[in-house]
């Protein structure tokens, strides 16, 4: 859960720094769905249509298009050009690159509620 919590103001920019990679390092390894250490066109293509799919806004094609439009997207950063040439996929490092100036830090939290009670505690009170 600590991927989730916002980080304190009281940490050292190394300390930032580690949280970051962390939840970058999180997010990268839900698209990565065969654990390879890369994001292919199979595996971002498998996270769009389980995420668009499954809701029934979208059907399966809409969905791959969109992951293919993504990724070629992301192709051309590295200097693919040619939607028809062949592309491995993101390595974790070209995902930190692709994300350097988003602000994971603060915008990848939700806020927990502080209680000293114990939910249960007031069933038998």
């Amino acid at each position: 859960m600590s991927h989730f919590r916002p980080p304190s103001p009281k940490i050292t920019d190394e300390q930032r720094k580690n949280i970051r990679r962390e939840k970058l390092q999180f997010i990268f390894n839900m698209h990565d769905s065969d654990g390879d250490g890369l994001v292919t066109l199979e595996d971002y293509r498998h996270v769009v249509e389980e995420l668009l799919s499954r809701s029934g806004a979208l059907g399966k094609e809409t969905a791959r298009a969109i992951a293919d439009a993504a990724m070629f997207e992301v192709a051309r950063t590295v200097g693919h050009k040619d939607p028809n040439e062949f592309y491995e996929g993101i390595t974790f490092e070209h995902f930190l690159k692709l994300l350097s100036n988003f602000d994971i830090e603060s915008r990848m939290n939700i806020r927990f509620l502080k209680s000293d009670v114990n939910p249960f505690c007031q069933l038998c009170c």
